[in-house]
């Protein structure tokens, strides 16, 4: 009977976490993914190398000390 107990509050928390994001999805709004793009600070303007991908292009993240 434990178990049961158990499970059932186990699917009743997800199913309150699924409805706090569409909460919070209403009052926020869903993040359009098709605006996010590259900048002209994310493409490196150092020479060309002889890759021909596009990610040869894109600047890596530093690290940053602590």
């Amino acid at each position: 009977m434990l178990d049961v107990l158990y499970i059932a509050v186990l699917i009743a928390f997800f199913a309150l976490m699924v409805g706090f994001v569409h909460l919070c999805e209403r009052i926020v709004g869903k993040e359009d993914v098709s605006e996010v793009g590259l900048t002209d600070d994310d493409v490196d303007d150092g020479p060309a190398t002889d890759r021909t991908d596009s990610a040869s292009t894109v600047k890596t993240p530093e690290e940053v000390p602590s």
